[in-house]
Order: structure tokens, then C-alpha cells, then sequence
């Protein structure tokens, strides 16, 4: 599996498009502003079927383009805590105007969830086995999307290189944080990679060691 990282968007937010091994599908994580411009021609100039667009959570600079995917034909999958981020964006546009006022309407389109994932699920996308694990902490509908035949991880905001995602914003709660760190993160196999939702990719096994906020 091919996986191309792009950091976009006011808070440089990664979005990763994954390919098939065949190069035939592909599937997009996360959807930032720029999302959209970024990938949707490279997909098309590749031949590729984009089939899933998968949410980390469902904070504004992880999901404000998801509609263009969605109209792309990708399913999208998200946890169903953060229903009403992700499909009543409109309802938090003046909170995100404060922090952004260059931000216009166009920047909050909601988009209808294909499929509410949960702890546990599994799904195949890319010609690859996927397995959910519910990372809460951060926001309440915080997802990881694991790949154990890639030995990869997809963890959003839960944790970064050295860090960890924060929890000073509305419904964001510290202990849950480092208990869906411990529990859900740490638990996967040192070698895994973890590919976050901004800054580079890390391993749990440096984490584990190195982290300063999320002992194991």
C-alpha cells in the first residue's frame, strides 16, 4: 500500500491519501481545507476509485472538505459521537470565525455519514484489513484506523511525535486521553507507525519510551 501524506489548511492538518497495491482504489484520511484541490486531481490523473474517506474525529480542520469527497463517490466512516460536527458543521461556524475570520461559508458544508464505525470495527478499503479502535480524549469520536498487514496506524489527534493532542477544547477530557493512549494505542505492536493527524509519523515503541505526557 502507497501512503502520501499532505499537511494543509490553517493548522497544517495532515490528510493522507492511501493507494491499493494493484494501483487500481485508493482512500483518503482525513479531508483539511486544500484537501479537495490537493488529492482529488492526482486521484483522477492515477485512474484511481476512490472508495472510502475515513474521519480521525470530527473537528472543523479534519473534515471541512469531506463533502467534496463524499460527491467524489467516497463512503465516509466516522464514529458516531461526533454526528453533530460532522453533519451540522454549520452550527459551529461562528466558534471557527472567531479563531479564522478569513474562513467564509464555503468552508462549512456538512456531509453525511456513509457509516458509524465503532470500537472493534473492521472494514476493508485499499485491498487492505482495517481495525477501529475508539481513542477518546481529544474529542469524544476520536478514532485509529490500524493496518496490521502494513504494520501502520492512523491515530488523528490522539497522540503525536512527542506529544499529544489536546484537551482544552469543548468535551476534551485529559484522563480519558491518556487512558485510550494506554489502552488503544499502546497496546498495538512496538514496530507499528503511527501517522498522526499533524507533524510527522512516529512509532508506538518510541512513544512508549520517549513521550513526555502519555507514560505507558
Amino acid at each position: 500500500m502507497k501512503i502520501e501524506a499532505a499537511s494543509l489548511g490553517p493548522f497544517e492538518t495532515n490528510a493522507y491519501l492511501l493507494s491499493s497495491d494493484d494501483g487500481k482504489e485508493c482512500i483518503v484520511i482525513d479531508a483539511p481545507q486544500g484537501a479537495a484541490a490537493k488529492l482529488l486531481p492526482l486521484i483522477k490523473d492515477r485512474g484511481l476509485k476512490l472508495t472510502h474517506l475515513l474521519l480521525t474525529h470530527g473537528h472543523w480542520d479534519h473534515m471541512c472538505e469531506a463533502h467534496a469527497f463524499a460527491a467524489a463517490g467516497a463512503k465516509v466512516l466516522a464514529h458516531r459521537a461526533d454526528r453533530e460536527l460532522i453533519e451540522n458543521i454549520e452550527a459551529y461556524k461562528d466558534r471557527y470565525l472567531a479563531m479564522l475570520p478569513e474562513l467564509s461559508d464555503a468552508d462549512f458544508k456538512s456531509v453525511k455519514v456513509t457509516t458509524w464505525l465503532e470500537e472493534g470495527s473492521t472494514f476493508v478499503a485499499a485491498g487492505k484489513a482495517f481495525e477501529t479502535r475508539h481513542v477518546p480524549g481529544h474529542c469524544p469520536g476520536s478514532l485509529l484506523f490500524s493496518c496490521a498487514s502494513e504494520q501502520v496506524a492512523f491515530c488523528g489527534d490522539a497522540i503525536f511525535r512527542g506529544s499529544v493532542g489536546r484537551t482544552d477544547l469543548p468535551n476534551g477530557n485529559w484522563n480519558e486521553l491518556l487512558t485510550s493512549i494506554r489502552t488503544r494505542i499502546y497496546t498495538l505492536p512496538n514496530e507499528t507507525v503511527l501517522y498522526p493527524g499533524h507533524g510527522g509519523r512516529t512509532t508506538v515503541g518510541h512513544e512508549k519510551q520517549t513521550n513526555p505526557y502519555a507514560k505507558p
